[in-house]
């Protein structure tokens, strides 16, 4: 990949660290950002700037002889991306810039005075982009001036949150952008109903009509989620569009210009009914809204047309994440064969540009044909060392349990293990389909451990069984997960390994709440949600703790103690590692602290970790170095007392001396 990566220095390192090192030190793909369907596309990836910090980077590849693909061009700090005819739109210090696909040549089109949050081109002719721009609000905007010369942010309201106080929000500016002459852009003024705000999203139904995202601010604090349709000529409301029961976001219109606007369609819980994803299309012209029934009870997310009479959607279905074309016509689905789960997609010209990756294959790009007819092209590849283990899928059916689980278990390769660490991932709908740069468990296979990875009820591509997670998270999830776990171990033969448990977010929750049961010797929660009515009172999301909770100020607080950790939740003897950022808008870094406060008074042998430069998840390499160096070691040394025979402890006090060597190495100079 053409990111430069950082100079380290070199050491004799164990095979734990080398694995973590490999991964600090690799650029990270993200997204495929856009593709012409021609012989360009641009890759969006995090690269590593030597100094502990990733720099998000634009990379530029173009197709060679024989199907070769080669990177020619990068940039830094490159925001919205969009394929346009001729080339490429790009979004950097404000500008709004054109790249010819042609010579590469580049022009500035406009500055704007805002973040670009949405880049729309027109259907049809394509040569106005829709520019949906979110712009910074005044400090002291508030009643009366009574606030008058301070640095206050007011709001009135349920929904006010932390996060328009660290980045105060303006009125949003719509811009029409003429991509092919030397032209300023156009304001559309946009009128947007009391009670509501726009979210920065747009697509266009139609050259005449735009399709901005509104979110309806309820005066309880939950939201809802429609559309506001304006007239392209002078940003006049054509229609308010709130469907009945469902929510829509993340919109893919038809860029051949048919006017159709794919959407991902949430349904409102109701009655404790949990929520039902689907791809829905809005028709142009009477708006009207269409729900595709999806294939096998999967969720699909749109992310493509192929023309006007092929939609393009992604689903996770067991242990990875497919992709599937839409006949319109016909009402029928087929799925478009990949190597690995699919992260994100780009469709143009009957092809499709993929960024795949799986449990044991970091990301890679490929373009594979929609038809089936000819072979994928490989465009980039991640690199990594050789896996220290390997991967197994368990399907698994839990006594008492509604729906279809599994998990997946890493075991180390030449010896037995030396203990089992349990990983939760977050979420709670996510999954264990994708290769991680953060919950990676390859290290501790390195380190001579098995890793298993819980997907419990709610986890992505187990819809049967999310009706028994929703709103129960106790008895729901972390009762069936350690029946997961109990069963994984009777049936693998890991049954007597030292048992560590550990997840981030809903993971960390996880660890936590089936220690009791589970008694594990050690655990590493990170940004766990506790108690959650404390949590669902200061989120910067709270409106989602409602939708699955309710109120907590009323009768259904008891639904929220119920789910929430229990006041003795680890047994004695039980080491905990408890870590958070603190900028974290979504689980108030409070939750980490008071819990260390109340095991430390419990007698457990608590230790906590707040990283200064994090929000809700560990991004940072260094700081990602430094809790894997935290984690392993306390895994070595906790661990160690029932594996005495393995000679895989001598790896003990020689794993900490060359952490610490490394620290000290500079490695971490600039943290």
């Amino acid at each position: 990949m053409t990111p430069v990566k950082p100079t380290m220095k070199t050491t004799a390192q164990d095979p734990a660290t080398a694995f973590v090192e490999a991964l600090a030190a690799e650029p990270r793909p993200k997204a495929v950002a856009a593709y012409d369907g021609a012989g360009q596309l641009l890759l969006r990836a995090d690269a590593p700037d030597g100094f502990g910090s990733l720099v998000p980077t634009l990379v530029g590849y173009r197709r060679g002889p024989a199907g070769t693909w080669a990177a020619d061009w990068s940039v830094t700090e490159a925001g919205e991306t969009i394929t346009v005819p001729g080339g490429f739109l790009y979004v950097r210090q404000r500008a709004v810039t054109f790249r010819s696909s042609h010579d590469g040549t580049e022009r500035v089109l406009q500055h704007v005075g805002g973040e670009v949050a949405t880049l729309a081109p027109r259907p049809a002719a394509a040569t106005t982009v829709a520019c949906v721009i979110r712009t910074a609000g005044p400090l002291g905007a508030h009643p009366e001036g009574l606030l008058q010369g301070s640095d206050a942010v007011w709001s009135a309201g349920a929904d006010a949150s932390l996060a328009a106080v660290r980045r105060p929000e303006g009125a949003w500016q719509i811009l029409l952008l003429p991509i092919d002459e030397d032209a300023t852009g156009r304001d559309l003024a946009v009128t947007v109903p009391d009670g509501a705000s726009l979210t920065g999203e747009a697509a266009w139904s139609g050259p005449d009509t735009l399709l901005l995202g509104l979110a309806h601010h309820r005066p309880d604090g939950t939201r809802r989620f429609g559309l506001l349709a304006v007239r392209a000529e002078d940003g006049t409301t054509e229609r308010s569009l709130l469907f009945d029961g469902i929510d829509l976001c993340y919109p893919v219109a038809d860029p051949d210009g048919s006017g159709q606007v794919a959407y991902l369609g949430t349904s409102v819980p109701t009655n404790d009914a949990p929520p039902v994803q689907s791809a829905c299309l809005v028709r142009p012209g009477s708006l009207e809204l269409t729900v595709l029934a999806a294939p096998a009870g999967t969720w699909q997310r749109p992310v493509g047309w192929d023309g006007p009479g092929r939609l393009l959607c992604t689903a996770e279905d067991g242990p990875q994440r497919r992709l599937y074309a839409y006949e319109v016509a016909r009402g029928s689905w087929r799925e478009v064969p990949l190597s690995a789960s699919v992260e994100s997609v780009q469709v143009r010209g009957g092809r499709a540009a993929v960024l795949v990756s799986a449990l044991d294959t970091p990301p890679a790009v490929d373009v594979v044909p929609l038809s089936g007819d000819g072979p994928a092209e490989r465009v980039e590849a991640s690199e990594r060392p050789p896996l220290p283990g390997t991967l197994s899928y368990h399907r698994q059916a839990v006594p008492g349990a509604t729906g279809a689980l599994a998990s997946w278990l890493c075991r180390p390769a030449g010896g037995p293990a030396r203990g089992l660490v349990v990983f939760f991932h977050g979420g709670p709908f996510k999954s264990w389909t994708e290769w991680s740069w953060r919950w990676n468990p390859w290290p501790f296979v390195a380190s001579g451990y098995a890793v298993a990875l819980i997907e419990p009820p709610m986890s992505l591509g187990y819809a049967s069984a999310v009706p028994g997670g929703w709103a129960n998270w106790r008895s729901g999830i972390a009762a069936v997960a350690v029946r997961q776990v109990q069963q994984l171990r009777a049936e693998t033969g890991l049954a007597e390994l030292p048992l560590a448990l550990m997840g981030g977010s809903f993971g960390g929750y996880l660890s936590l709440s089936t220690a009791a049961a589970l008694e594990p010797r050690l655990i590493a929660s990170h940004a766990a949600p506790l108690d959650l009515v404390q949590v669902a009172e200061s989120s910067d999301v709270g409106w989602q703790w409602l939708r699955e909770y309710g109120d907590p100020g009323t009768a259904e607080q008891v639904r929220y103690r119920d789910n929430s950790l229990p006041m003795r939740p680890v047994p004695e003897g039980t080491r905990v590692l408890l870590s958070h950022g603190m900028h974290d808008g979504l689980v108030p870094p409070t939750e980490t602290l008071r819990v260390h406060r109340q095991l430390s008074r419990q007698g457990v042998r608590s230790e906590v970790a707040f990283f200064r430069s994090e929000a809700h998840p560990l991004s940072r390499p260094r700081n990602i170095r430094a809790w894997y160096r935290w984690v392993l070691t306390a895994c070595a040394s906790t661990l160690a007392g029932e594996a005495a025979a393995d000679p895989a402890d001598e790896l003990t006090g020689e794993l900490a001396a060359r952490f610490a060597e490394l620290a000290m190495g500079g490695l971490d100079d600039a943290a």
